[in-house]
């Protein structure tokens, strides 16, 4: 989606937040042409602090995404619910127009009203402490920057179908937390209605920076960040060309998605978002 349309920004009341009607959202007027991909995510932990999870609903045209993972240690609710958003943006493979649910305030004012004071202040409250889990915020931050997100509050528990697989995927990761050292990212791609469905595993923390899992041409492994997938922006097939080269090989120029200059010039399509 390399044209996005006309965006402007407007602060509307949430409609869904009958509880507290002064609180803004902010909103996005939106050309008809702009293709947007809605996301569910909720995090929690059991005990708070435990072991947590977190989970994730991508809804992009006819398709759907599911990801969930875990974190053995103690972490905390707000923790997870963090992870959630970061793990989902990162999984998009391309510059997106990302509508964001959260059933937490505490991301949603976050990143929309906190953020940008914490950041003058040198990470620190208005009452000078250091902020907690700033290394979560700048995650957020940096994974929020190469897209067009709305951020907008959900309440939990009340029957948002999205709201609840999110809230069962997180609590699936809280279950399979406990008492490992470390558990698998799941996701599961859903397809257009009636098509099969793909599962891929990759072991990870949730919350911590693992490494790519792919051994360099040297034959050293690759100490890239790894994406959701476990492969690092240039050994996922993902974010790479993928069109066919004439060895018959997908072309593995890294694009972050979509064609490269040289397939693009030929005319080949993009591949799906995520």
């Amino acid at each position: 989606m390399n044209h996005l349309g006309r965006t402007a920004w407007t602060t509307a009341t949430d409609a869904s937040n009958s509880g507290d009607p002064g609180v803004g959202t902010l909103c996005r007027v939106q050309d008809e042409t702009e293709q947007v991909v809605d996301v569910y995510t909720d995090g929690g932990c059991s005990p708070n602090p435990g072991p947590g999870g977190w989970g994730v609903v991508l809804r992009y045209g006819g398709h759907e995404r599911e990801l969930y993972g875990s974190e053995s240690g103690v972490t905390t609710n707000n923790r997870m619910e963090l992870t959630a958003p970061i793990r989902a943006l990162e999984s998009l493979t391309r510059d997106s127009v990302v509508r964001m649910h959260t059933d937490s305030t505490y991301v949603r004012n976050g990143i929309t009203q906190w953020l940008p004071k914490w950041k003058a202040n040198g990470w620190r409250t208005s009452t000078r402490e250091p902020v907690k889990n700033a290394d979560l915020w700048r995650l957020l931050e940096a994974a929020s920057a190469r897209h067009r997100v709305e951020w907008l509050w959900v309440k939990g528990h009340a029957g948002n179908p999205d709201n609840e697989r999110a809230d069962r995927l997180a609590t699936k990761g809280v279950q399979e937390a406990g008492g490992k050292v470390s558990a698998p990212v799941r996701v599961t791609t859903v397809r257009k209605p009636g098509a099969t469905g793909t599962k891929v595993s990759a072991d990870r923390s949730a919350s911590t920076g693992p490494r790519c899992q792919a051994v360099t041409k040297s034959g050293a492994p690759c100490r890239t960040v790894a994406r959701a997938s476990g492969l690092c922006h240039v050994h996922d097939p993902a974010v790479q060309c993928g069109a066919t080269t004439a060895s018959g090989k997908p072309c593995a120029v890294a694009t972050g998605g979509g064609r490269c200059e040289r397939h693009s010039a030929q005319g080949e399509t993009a591949p799906a978002l995520f």
